[in-house]
């Protein structure tokens, strides 16, 4: 329901309806005055300690607490009735309040019978952040920091610089930083490994930047990133050894199965930390490969006899099947049957598990919904200042996609006992 347009900054701020108490705060005659004497240029101008916002909520704060006071006493101060209520107003005391608008003094009001808890408090705590909130949200979708500056004027009617909400979005660089770096568990059953490609300016030029991006369950059976790494392509052994030893750093003991789309040196330096994790290949990635050498009017039946080779029930039967592909094929397209002869091994190692690890393993699609959210967050970017701005980016994103990441897989307990099975001896939950 609508609000009257002739509520009191209080009486919005009691309903929690944060926008409209912020507009309401920016068009009294007070913040007026303040604008009209002094434009916010930084932070501090706007948020810090003897900034806008707080020369507007302090008052304001003051009169949510005494209305509270009121309210739980249920008489008004100076009320004679207090004295015979059994209890009354007793005084104040001062609380520093600090978050990253910076700090703003109160006084708290006391009852004699200490049965008085400030609830306006936690009003000030969202209303003091929802601009910084609007910032990241709006920076977050790759609008730029003028549009931002345009929409905070449009909608509050404050002129904000540029470099303000730089200095806004600059704060989500510490936490990307902080997530990066940030203690992992020691076993996880499976890992996907993919990429994504990202412009970026780089020495006053715009190039491709390659997003490597490690996607993991963990024994819970819970996805999770467990990390970004950008890298302006012709990666190899060396730079997934890097990689790879980083989340060895942060506490990974051990991977069970990584599903991997043929990254060049990836196995090599994943066998030199991890010696006993099984690296399968992206069937899904292979077929499409093989089909690139096939002519569009044989490809239904080239795909039709490769079924009969991934979609096997054992890998024998499997080998076999593609015997019957190879002896079919070969002679005019060698190409397609070298994806599947050549690397073999490493795309055969899925039929070793039942159906329910197969589904997840045998692809790196699981880790394909986290790119669509990445992609959603850059599409409107053309490119990335630097590569500050795209962590920034891709924590974003992460949080967002990880708020679905709260339940286990299905089938989960049925799929560690086969794990524990499988690999005995090295899933070990204590």
């Amino acid at each position: 329901m609508k609000k009257p347009v002739n509520m009191t900054p209080a009486e919005l701020a009691e309903e929690a309806d944060i926008n409209a108490l912020m507009k309401a705060l920016i068009a009294t005659p007070e913040a007026k005055a303040l604008l009209a004497k002094k434009q916010p240029k930084s932070i501090d101008d706007l948020t810090g300690g003897k900034g806008l916002i707080t020369q507007l909520f302090k008052p304001l704060m003051q009169e949510l607490l005494d209305a509270e006071m009121t309210e739980h006493l249920g008489y008004s101060k100076h009320d004679s009735a207090g004295y015979l209520s059994g209890n009354s107003r007793n005084g104040s005391y001062s609380r520093t309040l600090r978050g990253s608008e910076g700090k703003i003094q109160l006084d708290i009001p006391r009852d004699r019978n200490g049965e008085y808890s400030p609830r306006a408090i936690t009003s000030y705590k969202q209303v003091s952040t929802e601009l910084e909130q609007k910032i990241i949200a709006l920076y977050a979708f790759g609008t730029s920091t003028k549009d931002i500056a345009e929409f905070l004027y449009d909608t509050y009617d404050v002129n904000i610089s540029e470099g303000f909400i730089s200095q806004v979005t600059n704060a989500v660089l510490t936490l990307a930083r902080d997530w990066q770096q940030r203690p992992l568990q020691a076993i996880y059953p499976i890992a996907y490994l993919d990429a994504i490609h990202i412009k970026c300016r780089e020495g006053g030029r715009v190039i491709n930047k390659a997003v490597h991006i490690i996607m993991a369950y963990d024994t819970t059976g819970r996805k999770d990133i467990l990390g970004h790494y950008i890298s302006s392509g012709g990666e190899g052994a060396k730079f997934w050894l890097s990689a790879i030893t980083d989340l060895k750093n942060r506490g990974v003991k051990d991977i069970f199965i990584a599903s991997v789309d043929g990254l060049a040196g990836f196995e090599q330096a994943i066998a030199s930390v991890f010696p006993d994790t099984t690296v399968q290949r992206c069937v899904v990635h292979a077929i499409r490969s093989s089909l690139n050498y096939i002519p569009h009017k044989l490809k239904r039946e080239f795909v039709k006899d490769l079924k009969l080779v991934y979609q096997a029930s054992t890998k024998t039967e499997a080998e076999a099947n593609l015997e019957i592909l190879k002896n079919k094929w070969q002679d005019k397209y060698a190409m397609a049957v070298r994806v599947w002869t050549d690397n073999w091994e490493a795309l055969s190692h899925y039929f070793a598990f039942s159906a329910e690890i197969r589904k997840m393993i045998y692809t790196t699609n699981p880790i394909e919904s986290y790119n669509s959210v990445v992609r959603k967050y850059i599409k409107n970017k053309r490119s990335f200042v630097s590569d500050e701005a795209l962590q920034k980016m891709l924590y974003l994103a992460t949080q967002k996609a990880s708020e679905r990441w709260d339940k286990c897989t299905a089938n989960w307990p049925t799929i560690l006992n086969q794990f524990a099975i499988h690999f005995d001896g090295r899933l070990d939950m204590n």
